[in-house]
């Protein structure tokens, strides 16, 4: 992921955006990577990608006359 975030130019993104989340003894603490966190949102971004480039593979295969035996 931190290359992926390197080249799409995210880095700052990854840096800035993290959870506050509250202990057992109501101390607030820092969290990098959980929901509400810049890696679960870039985690979700990239499902999606694969998603729709998974899909458009299939409907590729599907429409295309000489995948057709």
């Amino acid at each position: 992921m931190p290359i992926l975030a390197k080249k799409t130019g995210k880095t700052g993104y990854i840096e800035h955006c993290q959870a506050v989340r509250l202990d057992d003894d109501d101390k607030a603490t820092k969290e990098l990577t959980g929901p509400g966190s810049s890696w679960m949102e870039l985690d979700a971004a990239l499902h999606r990608a694969i998603g729709i480039g998974a899909a458009a593979v299939t409907t590729w295969l599907t429409t295309c006359p000489s995948a057709r035996r």
